[in-house]
């Protein structure tokens, strides 16, 4: 009988051992989350200001703490890619995917940088990675930014099928009509040019590139009025914007 509590109890304490070191590990794993995510706000907050350098450590910071965050890891890469550097940021963005192969937008993330660098080929597959998750929950950016580079490839049609995809995703994304009339401009496709600056006027009226487009297009194509009308808005919207220069020059030659 003495043998058989003496088992009993043994068993006992090393079950309520067991017990404490997995709670005092949980404990301890959440801690460091929340230290983590106390670092990544932060330096989220730095990069807002605009204090890269600051940001940049806090972020270093969280992820030695959390290392197996991908979100912290997609955070640097978007911090490194602001301050154009590219092979950092590269890096950060596929440590993101590896930690978390269903992240759309950290692919997204990563085939921007390939855009930038012109590398086409590996860009498109980043987009199309984004794409194939059915959660990614803003798939109209990698839709558009699928466009630019086949425009850059010289593929116009192929480009104006991806910003399709895009408004059908998000009927309200002014950039992915602006670019559909770039594209449909490229094929001398005038009055589907014109249609597509118009609806990208129509959802973003504040914003001045697509005005400068239209007008530009409208001299082009020998049609006064409606390129000064346009030409003037432009430098009405924003009289500091880079295409301000062009369009009042633009438009003392239609007055």
């Amino acid at each position: 009988m003495n043998v058989t509590r003496g088992r009993g109890t043994t068993l006992v304490l090393g079950a309520s051992l067991l017990a404490l070191a997995f709670f005092g590990c949980a404990e301890d794993k959440a801690l460091r989350k929340r230290q983590a995510q106390a670092k990544q706000d932060l330096g989220r907050s730095l990069l807002v200001q605009g204090n890269y350098t600051a940001g940049l450590g806090k972020l270093h910071e969280a992820a030695k703490i959390d290392p197996d965050n991908p979100q912290i890891q997609n955070e640097l890469g978007l911090a490194y890619r602001e301050i154009e550097m590219y092979p950092e940021a590269i890096t950060h963005f596929k440590k993101a995917v590896e930690l978390d192969p269903d992240f759309s937008e950290a692919y997204n993330n990563l085939g921007t940088v390939y855009l930038i660098l012109k590398k086409w080929d590996l860009a498109i597959t980043c987009f199309r990675h984004a794409l194939e998750n059915n959660l990614y929950e803003t798939p109209h950016f990698a839709y558009h930014n699928l466009g630019l580079v086949y425009y850059h490839k010289g593929e116009f049609q192929k480009a104006i099928e991806c910003y399709q995809k895009a408004v059908q995703m998000q009927p309200s994304y002014s950039r992915s009509y602006h670019h559909m009339g770039i594209a449909f401009e490229a094929l001398n496709q005038w009055e589907k040019a014109i249609e597509r600056y118009k609806q990208s006027i129509r959802h973003a009226p504040e914003n001045p590139v697509s005005y400068f487009y239209l007008g530009r297009l409208y001299r082009k194509l020998n049609m006064p009025t409606l390129a000064a009308r346009n030409l003037r808005e432009t430098i009405r919207l924003n009289k500091q914007n880079i295409y301000a220069p062009e369009a009042r020059r633009l438009l003392s030659e239609v007055e």
